[in-house]
């Protein structure tokens, strides 16, 4: 079995991974990426980078190669809660006239470049398989299986496991959830052409909600959300367009009727709902980043702007030699408090219009907070190569 020498090694190439293989090597760190898919694979999501993550991606110098991609800026979202209606003007971040609705095979590939321009090394079509553990049975490396089919032994004195909700890195290192959700809902996710928005538009009713945000090449994601027994009573007679055009319906009549005319581009896909979590997310030769380490439910579209904020927490501790609880896990823990419970309690799905109207207040006055904090901890200097 051959053996490689690195300083880190990240399990996962999406925007969490490859952000935080950017940021390590751009501080001197010697990193291997590994990833089974092949460059430029998709996966579900609202597209919303919200306006701390656009704050992430100002400061490592993204913005213009997103925006080269086709990716719109967004610069209002429009609130209904049932009658009443509450429009957000966006304010600009720097130089960022708004908040980003990218699609994520861009936005992880241009990640995933930006590592590589910045030193890091990706190994796609390549699977890990376990940790390497010392004597002692701290974390020494990883045993990774390359697209010939090939055992490779690589040592390093850190992994990461950025590889998602159902982490194998967390299962390996044994990865303790710190705190479990109470509530969940399911999202149905759409693309369409035709939709006359340049803004978010979401829709809430008791029990269910539905948005449309623009993307790449004059796309719309449409998602609705609604809880998991619903979906399943809903899937007895429709298939994934019908349930998602019923919810329109059912959301409001008028935009059921702009999406009923509307072209769609892709098959609509269903994610049935997966509780959330937060895990321990370091420990001896190891770490967690992005959807492995924490995830919320969808419902409040801030996930993005999760790993990008931990991805450079994790970096600039791992720069220090420093990964730990104190300098990792306890700052992710503090900063995402607020709006773990806000998520939660929205994804309840069980308020009146009213008070979920509130509710978003609260979200979006901690989601201001999170944004000053980001600002306050990371360095103000631009990281950009």
């Amino acid at each position: 079995m051959s053996a490689h020498h690195y300083d880190a090694v990240i399990v996962g190439a999406r925007n969490a991974g490859a952000a935080t293989a950017m940021l390590m090597a751009r501080k001197g760190l010697r990193v291997l990426v590994i990833e089974r898919a092949e460059p430029g694979t998709d996966t579900l999501s609202s597209h919303n980078i919200t306006r701390g993550g656009v704050q992430q991606l100002v400061r490592w110098g993204m913005t213009d190669r997103i925006m080269e991609a086709g990716t719109p800026w967004i610069a209002r979202s429009i609130f209904y809660f049932g009658d009443s209606k509450l429009p957000i003007d966006i304010k600009p971040v720097g130089r960022a006239p708004g908040i980003l609705g990218t699609r994520r095979f861009i936005l992880d590939r241009i990640l995933a470049e930006a590592a590589k321009d910045a030193g890091a090394e990706i190994w796609y079509h390549t699977s890990f398989r376990d940790v390497i553990r010392n004597e002692a049975g701290r974390i020494t490396g990883a045993i990774v299986t390359d697209g010939a089919g090939i055992d490779v032994e690589i040592h390093a004195p850190l992994i990461i496991g950025a590889d998602g909700i159902r982490s194998t890195v967390a299962r390996r290192v044994g990865a303790a959830t710190r705190k479990q959700a109470r509530n969940m809902l399911a999202h149905v996710y759409g693309y369409y052409r035709d939709l006359p928005f340049t803004e978010n538009h979401a829709f809430f009713v008791n029990g269910a909600s539905i948005a449309s945000t623009p993307t790449n090449d004059g796309a719309h994601v449409v998602i609705a959300s609604l809880h998991p027994d619903r979906l399943q009573q809903l899937r007895v007679d429709k298939d994934g367009s019908g349930i998602l055009q019923a919810l329109a319906d059912h959301c409001s009549n008028g935009f059921g009727a702009l999406l009923r005319d509307a072209t769609p581009t892709e098959p609509v896909r269903i994610f049935s709902g997966v509780q959330g979590f937060a895990r321990d997310c370091a420990g001896p030769g190891w770490a967690l980043v992005g959807d492995a380490s924490y995830f919320r439910d969808p419902v409040t579209a801030h996930g993005m702007t999760d790993a990008f904020r931990d991805a450079e927490l994790l970096a600039n501790a791992a720069a220090l030699g420093d990964v730990s609880v104190t300098s990792y896990q306890q700052k992710r823990d503090a900063v995402t408090a607020d709006i773990w419970d806000i998520t939660d309690r929205i994804a309840a799905f069980d308020m009146h219009t009213d008070e979920l109207q509130q509710v978003y207040h609260e979200l979006a006055q901690a989601m201001r907070a999170e944004q000053t904090w980001m600002s306050e901890a990371f360095e103000p200097e631009a990281l950009a190569a």
